[in-house]
């Protein structure tokens, strides 16, 4: 499935970059671009409940082979429809890419923990990192070569290849799919599901850590936002003469980082037999955000690298921590929690697109940058001393209540 993930990561930064291009070459009209961006992003974000009900009552690998065979579909229909049908076209696919991404790592994430077990999720989770870090690199990398070299129509095939690759590895994993994967009888008694209906008892039934930790999710996205759309700004005001190899080195080193923390991350779960938890969590998202900010401060090769590099690592551990302590909630609850908390991420990066975007035609990017990684921060903080709090409380309160 980690593999599956890194081939279908690869696709989505393949077409992330070639369809954005496609759109502003046949429209002419950036404004066209956006709206495309707005589709797939609204796609996604309007998917994540609809994927949570879907993963708590169909055969999860099932559901990702679908989607990975939507996009393929669609990929291969860009390129065979005249020309004269193509936006449509496009628009379609930004529907069905940001609807199959959203329900793919919705599946996954719950399906997860029936594959490896509790003791084992952490390492996993730090493998699919990995794997997803180098799919990352090498679609962008790709991107560019297989559009400059061989043309739009060659790389989306290419693309629609790499979805049915995924699709075909998910096939074992499908058939062997546990009965925990199976949808939940109806008769006997409530699941936990059942007995916590709608989307406000589900936050009850994991309260205070678990919607905590989504809101700093939410809060992060919408600073990544910041920093993805900015890059390119940025870029071309330090590096005027080669902006994309600028841009290449800040994603290249990015994607490095969080490589290094799956890595990282996967052996210190398998030496200490122990997963990450929420406090680690909340100090990485810090770590994240300040490096993004520093990265934006015009500093020099040398040094904007290493400070990239441990922003893309900070990156990675708090993903890892925070899907780690999300698959550790009941299993009746788990398909739909990540469909609330894909929907929340989706909701923060795309506010963040927009938001930022706007500043961005008044402000330079380092104080968007700073003001939108600034806010991630401070949730991030707020959550730390909360927690922090809590824990400190619980300590005490046995002391307190013993004779």
């Amino acid at each position: 499935m980690a593999t599956a993930h890194a081939v279908s990561t690869f696709g989505s930064f393949l077409n992330l970059v070639a369809l954005g291009l496609f759109v502003l070459h046949l429209t002419g009209s950036t404004v066209q671009t956006g709206v495309f961006i707005a589709a797939r992003l609204a796609a996604g974000f309007l998917t994540g409940p609809v994927a949570g009900r879907l993963a708590a009552r169909h055969r999860r690998p099932y559901l990702m082979i679908g989607a990975d065979l939507l996009a393929a579909g669609m990929l291969v229909l860009l390129v065979t429809v005249p020309a004269g049908a193509r936006t449509p076209v496009l628009y379609g696919l930004a529907v069905a890419l940001g609807a199959g991404q959203t329900l793919w790592g919705v599946a996954m994430r719950a399906h997860l923990p029936t594959m490896v077990g509790a003791d084992r999720l952490t390492r996993a989770n730090g493998l699919v990192v990995t794997l997803r870090s180098v799919g990352m690199l090498l679609g962008f990398a790709s991107a560019g070569v297989l559009v400059g070299w061989l043309g739009y129509h060659v790389a989306f095939l290419v693309d629609a290849a790499t979805y049915l690759l995924s699709a075909l590895l998910l096939l074992p994993v499908a058939r062997r799919a546990p009965a925990a994967d199976r949808p939940a009888p109806t008769t006997g008694r409530p699941t936990v599901a059942a007995r916590a209906p709608g989307r406000f008892g589900l936050l009850r039934a994991v309260a205070p850590v678990v919607p905590a930790m989504i809101a700093v999710r939410a809060a992060d996205a919408f600073g990544s936002a910041s920093h993805n759309i900015g890059l390119p700004v940025y870029a071309t005001l330090v590096r005027p003469d080669s902006p994309a190899t600028f841009a290449a080195t800040f994603t290249t080193a990015w994607a490095a980082g969080s490589l290094l923390a799956g890595r990282w991350a996967a052996r210190r779960a398998k030496r200490s037999g122990r997963g990450p938890t929420e406090l680690p969590f909340g100090v990485a998202t810090c770590l994240m955000s300040v490096c993004f900010v520093l990265a934006f401060t015009g500093l020099p090769v040398w040094l904007l690298v290493p400070v990239t590099l441990a922003a893309g690592a900070a990156d990675g551990y708090a993903e890892i921590s925070y899907t780690t302590r999300l698959q550790a909630v009941d299993a009746d609850l788990r398909p739909r929690l990540f469909g609330f908390a894909s929907a929340a991420q989706n909701a923060g990066f795309g506010l963040g697109m927009i938001v930022c975007a706007a500043l961005l035609d008044r402000f330079p990017p380092l104080p968007v940058v700073g003001a939108a990684h600034g806010l991630a921060l401070a949730v991030a903080l707020v959550f730390l001393v909360a927690h922090v709090r809590l824990r400190t409380a619980a300590r005490r309160q046995p002391a307190e209540v013993a004779p």
